[in-house]
């Protein structure tokens, strides 16, 4: 008997199919390629649009984004008649295809600026800043808008939000806060703000202090304003600020912003001891500050029982130089000065000497100094004076010679004070 005739091919069963079959597979696959390209194509414009909207444009011609992207770059570039139509067009194109969106809106308010309509391009403005508060050129335009109206409560508005939402604004925004605290309008202006302690009051603070001509502006804000947060970063800042207007010779500044500090030790501006008014303080710039230096240099001890510190001192042999001093706020009056030492050894041709200036923005002028050389046991010294109204504010400096002797001058500061007389 002859066998059956094996089955088909596995592809029988397709040939055998209708036409209107294999239609419907060439047109799903058809539709499927082509959602396939256009997700490719939008996925390119979506990642390339802010950094190359021409790529992202090449693919996706009516792209939003892109399309606005590239009007903010030929409006920056060039703002001739053509220039500004193209913009104008093209930021109309971004708004047609798509939500709206403020990088759009806000170059036709360039463009209405540019043309000379200050009142549309407000508007425009405006309406930008409500659809996104985020947009820097927005903000950045009103700003110099309030500034052109005299307006400056409402500049300082728009410089919060841009500090606010833009922390890559700061290099250009803090130099121009900075020279615009010389005004006093804009330090009451600004206060409400700095109280509210914003994300950009931390790094705004080192650079108005660093670089003002003026430290007391910002000082006078901060009073305005009230204490800032409790914090480390913050307690830094305004010792940064306390030693650069000492350093600027702005004493009066300098008490009214110490005096308004939280927990400051009230007497550390009238008393020269060595305790914890003057040594170990939140904000060492109202105490004792010690000069770093290799080849003069001390040290404070722990405190005793009563809280009085002690200095190990040394010079090396024939160095001179400052090893501390100390602001002083003492009233006018009659004073006594009072310093105790102790030395194991002599050191020939050595020099403890005390100067107290009366210290001014215009310069330090000698007021009185007393000076002894280091000699073995325990010594002292003892000043009188008087202090007029003249000599309000007040340095105390010490200051050690090594000598000539190989090993140079080691003493102890055993007590340092200036109490007023009876």
């Amino acid at each position: 008997m002859s066998r059956k005739r094996k089955a088909p091919p596995r592809f029988a069963a397709l040939r055998a199919k209708p036409p209107v079959f294999w239609v419907k597979l060439v047109s799903i696959a058809a539709v499927t390629c082509t959602l396939a390209w256009f997700s490719f194509i939008h996925a390119v414009a979506n990642i390339t649009w802010q950094q190359n909207p021409d790529m992202a444009l090449r693919f996706v011609p009516d792209h939003p984004l892109a399309l606005s992207r590239k009007a903010d770059e030929l409006f920056a570039a060039k703002q001739d008649p053509a220039t500004l139509a193209k913009v104008e067009a093209m930021a109309k194109q971004s708004l047609r295809g798509g939500a709206l969106n403020p990088v759009a809106i806000r170059l036709l308010g360039y463009v209405a600026d540019a043309r000379g309509d200050q009142k549309k391009a407000r508007e425009l403005m405006l309406l930008s800043q409500k659809v996104s508060r985020r947009d820097f050129g927005t903000q950045l335009w009103l700003i110099e808008d309030a500034v052109k109206r005299n307006d400056k409560k409402q500049a300082l508005y728009h410089y919060d939000i841009a500090m606010r939402t833009t922390p890559s604004s700061f290099p250009l925004l803090f130099p121009t806060l900075t020279g615009a605290l010389d005004d006093p309008e804009v330090r009451a202006g600004l206060a409400p703000y700095v109280k509210a302690a914003p994300e950009w009051l931390l790094p705004f603070l080192p650079h108005a202090i660093g670089t003002s001509e003026n430290p007391s502006y910002l000082a006078d804000v901060l009073l305005k304003a009230g204490p800032l947060p409790d914090r480390p970063e913050y307690r830094e800042q305004s010792n940064y600020l306390l030693s650069t207007l000492a350093n600027k010779g702005q004493f009066s500044a300098f008490q009214r912003y110490y005096s308004s500090l939280p927990s400051v030790r009230s007497k550390a501006l009238q008393t020269a001891a060595l305790n914890k008014d003057t040594i170990n303080l939140r904000y060492p710039a109202a105490g004792w500050q010690l000069t770093e230096n290799s080849v003069i240099g001390g040290a404070f001890s722990e405190p005793d029982k009563s809280g009085a510190f002690t200095l190990s001192a040394f010079a090396g042999s024939g160095e001179r130089g400052e090893l501390m001093r100390k602001l002083l706020f003492l009233k006018p009056g009659t004073y006594r000065f009072a310093a105790q030492y102790e030395a194991q050894s002599s050191a020939p041709d050595s020099e403890i000497r005390w100067d107290l200036f009366c210290a001014s923005q215009k310069g330090n002028v000698s007021k009185w100094f007393t000076s002894r050389a280091v000699k073995t046991g325990r010594s002292g010294d003892v000043q009188s004076f008087t202090l007029g109204a003249d000599c309000p504010h007040q340095l105390l400096q010490l200051q050690l010679a090594g000598g000539s002797g190989q090993l140079g001058a080691e003493f102890v500061l055993r007590s340092v004070d200036i109490v007023r007389a009876p």
